[in-house]
């Protein structure tokens, strides 16, 4: 199965193409949070659907199950050949989804912007403690718990978005370099030998000027 853990403005973005690559027998959608009118400037909703939640209106649409509750680590039973897009905006669940794949060893896709910036990278379990690991390269994943949609205190990720304010070019942009990475390492990388393994990238991060390339042997490269 493919979880789509978050459908706000990365999530909703992926989710149109995402279903023609794979049937949307084979997607599930993952969200906690209710569409509001502040969202409509730049997720992939309509003023119809005001109050509904994100991952139901989404699923709807496009055909795929939906889990209308946040993710959470414990809650489902994963699969090895599962595969987890984590499109969210705080790095609580960025975190249980790296443990989750420790866990069951399916492997996760993550995608983050900023207002004019875009990132995703790639993880799965035989990269855990290496440089590779994202805990390494961004080690505020494991202590930032600000912006957690299950805290009572938050509530909705409306206010994530107020204080990161974000460009829909820039959620398009995330969702594009995800959904690469995605066709790249479940699609081609199986049908490749090790060593051609070894020279593709696991992280993409772009912004107004530049597109910067992570490989897996050959460190960054613009």
């Amino acid at each position: 199965m493919n979880y789509i853990i978050g459908c706000g403005g990365v999530g909703s973005a992926i989710v149109p193409s995402f279903c023609l690559l794979k049937s949307p027998s084979e997607v599930t959608l993952i969200d906690g949070d209710t569409i509001e009118r502040k969202n409509l400037n730049r997720q992939m909703f309509d003023a119809g659907q005001i109050g509904m939640n994100k991952a139901q209106a989404l699923a709807g649409r496009y055909g795929c199950h939906f889990i209308g509750e946040w993710f959470a680590r414990g809650k489902l039973r994963h699969y090895r050949n599962d595969w987890l897009l984590c499109l969210v905006d705080n790095h609580r669940t960025r975190l249980e989804t790296l443990e989750v794949c420790d866990d069951y060893g399916c492997q996760a896709i993550f995608a983050a912007n900023e207002m004019h910036s875009a990132e995703a990278y790639f993880y799965r379990r035989a990269w855990k403690g290496t440089q590779r690991d994202p805990r390494v390269y961004y080690p505020e994943l494991t202590t930032d718990r600000s912006g957690d949609p299950r805290a009572a205190s938050v509530g909705c990720t409306g206010e994530a978005q107020e204080n990161n304010r974000q460009l829909v070019s820039a959620n398009l942009m995330a969702a594009a370099l995800a959904e690469h990475l995605f066709v790249l390492w479940s699609m081609k990388a199986p049908r490749m030998d090790k060593e051609t393994i070894e020279l593709l990238p696991h992280k993409f991060a772009a912004n107004l000027t530049r597109l910067e390339t992570y490989s897996l042997k050959g460190g960054y490269h613009e």
